[in-house]
């Protein structure tokens, strides 16, 4: 009665209050000498923090019990069904908008297949020979339901060989232009690379020098030599 009366967010002073019920101080130590009312008294307290669950407004004590519940072997399926908590939608989506919320209930689940573990240990060490065909089944199980819900920590992991460095293409760009010589005349070419950490020009090539040559001349002196 007075876990029910807690749960509906009655006062405990008020509870406690009444003649023939137990002090405050009675029900604290009662919680701390007894894990089974501890656990169900920690309860009733978390459902009188709830918020609204018509709302779906994100609720830190009823995402705190979530957690606590998976941890302890309980479904997420079955906790949404619980008519104070909220759908199983809305858990996910409070998974997605709140990143703690999301790691704490990743750490349940690893916890949760930790317990698988243990369990299937037990099982392994409590096997007979009638029971050995069951036993398997049941592992299988536990392996399988292991891995999904602590695949970081129970899941088989493949070895792959580390991925190669991915191909690529290296664009070269050079620039060229004509230098003439001041005193000479002669021209060259000459040749520039941006330079990779600058980006500025760089000269990279000298042609050799030549005279140049006059295509109107040249053009003359074709003609004059004839066939």
């Amino acid at each position: 009665m007075v876990c029910a009366r807690r749960a509906a967010a009655e006062s405990l002073a008020s509870i406690c209050s009444e003649p023939g019920l137990p002090s405050a101080q009675s029900l604290t130590r009662w919680a701390r000498r007894y894990p089974g009312f501890g656990r169900i008294f920690d309860r009733a307290k978390a459902q009188a923090a709830r918020k609204p669950v018509s709302g779906q407004g994100f609720c830190p004590a009823t995402a705190n019990e979530a957690v606590a519940r998976v941890s302890q072997g309980e479904m997420l399926t079955t906790i949404a069904a619980d008519p104070l908590v909220p759908s199983l939608r809305t858990i996910y989506r409070w998974k997605a908008d709140h990143p703690e919320f999301a790691e704490d209930m990743r750490l349940a689940r690893e916890a949760l297949a930790e317990r698988f573990s243990d369990l299937g240990w037990k099982m392994a060490l409590e096997a007979t020979p009638q029971t050995a065909f069951l036993t398997q089944v049941r592992l299988k199980q536990l392996r399988w339901a292991a891995a999904v819900l602590g695949p970081r920590t129970h899941a088989r992991l493949k070895a792959y060989a580390p991925p190669g460095l991915p191909e690529s293409t290296t664009i070269l760009s050079r620039h060229f232009k004509i230098e003439v010589h001041p005193e000479t005349g002669q021209h060259r070419v000459v040749g520039y690379t941006a330079d990779p950490d600058t980006m500025l020009p760089v000269r990279t090539s000298d042609g050799e020098r030549k005279t140049p040559i006059d295509p109107p001349a040249k053009m003359d002196a074709i003609m004059e030599a004839g066939p």
